[in-house]
Formats: C-alpha cells, structure tokens, sequence
C-alpha cells in the first residue's frame, strides 16, 4: 500500500513540476505583452481555468504525502513533506495575492516570486524519484 502511494505522490508531483514549470518559462512572462482590457479579461480567464487543472493534483499529491507519513515511516519523508508545505504555502501567501492584485507591471513580482514553488516542486521531484526507485 505503501508503494501505491508513494507512487500517486511521485506521479503527480511530477505533474505539478511539469506545471510549474510552464508557468514559470511561458505563462507568466507571457502576462507582460498584454496590456488594459486584454490584460484583465486574460487574467481572469487565467484565474477561472487554471485551478481546474492544477487542483486535482495538488489534492492527489497532498493526498498521498498524508497516506506515505501514515504508512510509512515518517523519518522517510520528512524533505518532500516540508517541500509540499513550502509550495503549498507560497501558493496560498505570496501568489494568490499577488493575481489579485496583478497588473503588467507587477509580472516581474509574480515571476520571481514563483521561483520559490518551482523550486520546491523540482527538488521534491527528485527526492521522490529517488525514495520511489529505492523502494522498488
């Protein structure tokens, strides 16, 4: 049972990495060649879809993280744990004040800032990867 979800958490850990990261290179720099009405009716088109997307897996992978501390040894997960919390938390404090508050001018701010959970995510990725194939 264990490795099911370890294996669901790497899944779509990788998912939110790869996501992330398409944020990070396109989407977000992207927001800079709009500008008035286009730039808001973009944003919050953004704003209405994106969470579609992205909340199922943040659900599954913060799912299966509870499920391996709960299975598993805890001692075991205690970096991509604290990594969850860390995008979890720059998700919910830096980021979804700054898109309410996002203008073109403020895009460098929210880019830079995102490094943070591109950051997490990657590396979390990578330990994952590692614990997953040492189980194996």
């Amino acid at each position: 049972m264990l490795e099911i979800a370890l294996t669901i958490q790497l899944l779509s850990c990788a998912a939110m990495t790869g996501i992330i990261w398409m944020v990070q290179i396109a989407i977000y720099p992207l927001f800079t060649r709009l500008e008035g009405d286009v730039f808001d009716d973009y944003h919050t088109r953004y704003m209405n879809r994106v969470p579609l997307v992205i909340a199922p897996f943040m659900l599954l992978e913060a799912t299966s993280c509870a499920a391996c501390l709960y299975l598993g040894d805890w001692r075991d997960f205690p970096f991509p744990t604290i990594l969850l919390a860390i995008a979890w938390a720059s998700t919910a404090l830096i980021q979804v004040p700054q898109h309410a508050k996002l203008t073109p001018a403020k895009v460098p701010a929210i880019v830079k800032t995102n490094w943070i959970r591109t950051i997490a995510w990657t590396t979390r990725l990578i330990i994952l990867a590692i614990l997953h194939s040492s189980s194996s």
